[in-house]
Formats: C-alpha cells, sequence, structure tokens
C-alpha cells in the first residue's frame, strides 16, 4: 500500500512538472508569435516584393501563389507549434533536473547557445560547399543571388524561422509521428536508433521538395544544381532534426536563424 502511495505520488508529481514545462513553453511560443506578427506586420511592403516583384527585388512569382503559401505558412506554424509544445521536444538524455526558475534561464541559455553555433558552423559548411559548386551551377540559378541586396536583417530572421517552421511541421514532426506508431511495438528499435532514422529521412525527403522548388523557379534541369540542392538541405535539415530532438525547439529556431543571417550576409558580401 505505502509503495502504491509513493507510486501515485510521483506520478503526480511529474505530471504537475510536465504542466508547468508546457505551460512554460506555451508562453514562450505565444511571445515568438507575437513578435513575428509584428515584424510581418512592419515589414508587409518587403516582404511582398521578395515573393513577387522581380529580379533584382524578388523572386517574381505571380498572384495564384498567395493562397498556396499562406496555407502553407499557417499549416506549418500549427503543426510545429503542437509537436514542440504538447506532444514531443527533446530525447530523454542525461540532464540536470531543476525545476526553479533559474534552472529554467540556464537550460534556455544553453540551447540559444547550441542553438547558435550549430547555425555558424552550419552555415560555413554550406557557404564552402557553395564557393566549390558554384563554378558548376547553371546562370539560371546564379542571378536569384541578387536578392540578398535587398534584404534586412529583420525580414531575414523571420524567414529563418518560418522555414525552421516549414521543415518541422510538414516534414519531420508528422514523420515522427508516423514511425513512431509504426515501430513502438518492435523491440530491438531504441529510441536514438528511431531518432536518427526520423532525422535522415525526413532531411531527404525535404531536399527532394526543395530541389523540385528549385527546379520549377528556375526552369532548370541541371544535374549540378539538383545534386548541390539536395546535398545543401540534408546538411541543414540534419542539424536542424539534431537541434530540436536533442536541445529543443528554441534552439532549432535560433539555429536556422543564425544559418539564414550568416549566409545573407556572406551571399551579400562576396556575390
Amino acid at each position: 500500500m505505502i509503495g502504491q502511495q509513493s507510486k501515485s505520488q510521483i506520478t503526480l508529481s511529474e505530471a504537475v512538472l510536465h504542466n508547468l514545462t508546457t505551460l512554460q513553453r506555451c508562453s514562450m511560443c505565444t511571445f515568438a508569435l507575437l513578435v513575428m506578427s509584428t515584424i510581418v506586420f512592419t515589414e508587409k511592403t518587403n516582404i511582398a516584393s521578395f515573393f513577387f516583384a522581380s529580379l533584382p527585388i524578388g523572386l517574381g512569382l505571380t498572384s495564384n501563389f498567395i493562397t498556396p503559401l499562406v496555407t502553407l505558412g499557417l499549416l506549418a506554424l500549427s503543426s510545429a507549434a503542437y509537436f514542440g509544445i504538447v506532444y514531443a521536444t527533446k530525447m530523454p538524455i542525461p540532464r540536470r533536473q531543476d525545476t526553479n526558475s533559474s534552472g529554467f534561464l540556464s537550460e534556455v541559455r544553453v540551447t540559444f547557445v547550441f542553438g547558435a553555433c550549430f547555425g555558424l558552423l552550419t552555415a560555413i559548411l554550406c557557404s564552402l560547399i557553395f564557393v566549390i559548386a558554384e563554378p558548376h551551377l547553371p546562370q539560371a540559378f546564379l542571378k536569384y543571388h541578387q536578392i540578398f541586396g535587398s534584404l534586412d536583417i529583420a525580414l531575414i530572421s523571420l524567414t529563418g524561422a518560418v522555414l525552421n517552421a516549414l521543415y518541422l511541421g510538414l516534414f519531420m514532426l508528422p514523420l515522427s509521428l508516423f514511425l513512431s506508431r509504426l515501430f513502438e511495438r518492435v523491440e530491438s528499435v531504441t529510441p536514438i536508433k528511431l531518432t536518427t532514422r526520423i532525422i535522415l529521412t525526413s532531411s531527404l525527403i525535404a531536399s527532394l521538395f526543395v530541389a523540385f522548388i528549385i527546379v520549377v523557379i528556375t526552369s532548370s534541369l541541371s544535374i549540378n544544381l539538383i545534386l548541390f540542392s539536395v546535398t545543401i538541405t540534408v546538411i541543414t535539415s540534419t542539424a536542424l532534426g539534431l537541434l530540436y530532438w536533442f536541445v529543443g525547439l528554441e534552439a532549432s529556431i535560433i539555429g536556422n536563424m543564425v544559418y539564414c543571417l550568416l549566409v545573407s550576409y556572406l551571399a551579400n558580401l562576396f556575390l
């Protein structure tokens, strides 16, 4: 009887701590959405130019893309918020359990540092790959580097956060739920193996999707361009997946924002 009561108390304590963490993440997510909404409102002219103006300012999309873009963005943000707050946020790796406010703030600082470092290293690696591949890429793709000159810090940061939500919400998180249900009865599949499969599979799917979008926009069927797009996307999405599962949602967002800022700066500086 005493053992059952102790187990019941532990379960109740864990439930309270889980709800507290969920509330903290809901608060952070709400704050992030408010910040993003403010940036969207103040940068609405630049955002419209980025998508619908012709080169060298934007991608030159038509008005037919407005509804698909808005729908895709809302779907990705909703899915990423749900999975990031309610479903699963990180792997159960050993860490110091500290539930007070100072412990939470310390964890947030570590999360931001991890995200920034991963974003910095990923941006440097992808930039080196681009320098090597540039002579072999078609001009139909290289001409879009002119767009970087019209972007500002706020718009680049917003782009990084939205792209992160697109990847998480449309590729990795739904796939993680599917694979978890598929392998939940397979005892030989450890959490580490399952997470690795999720990251690699979602990275490959996302890279093929990005390559398809680039081919459609540039109207180029260059094999070099496809290989370059797949390689860069696999590297970046794998880094985001590692940050999400092993550090947290915030680290993944910060990592992609740092990546986009550094890549845009280097492109605007050297191209």
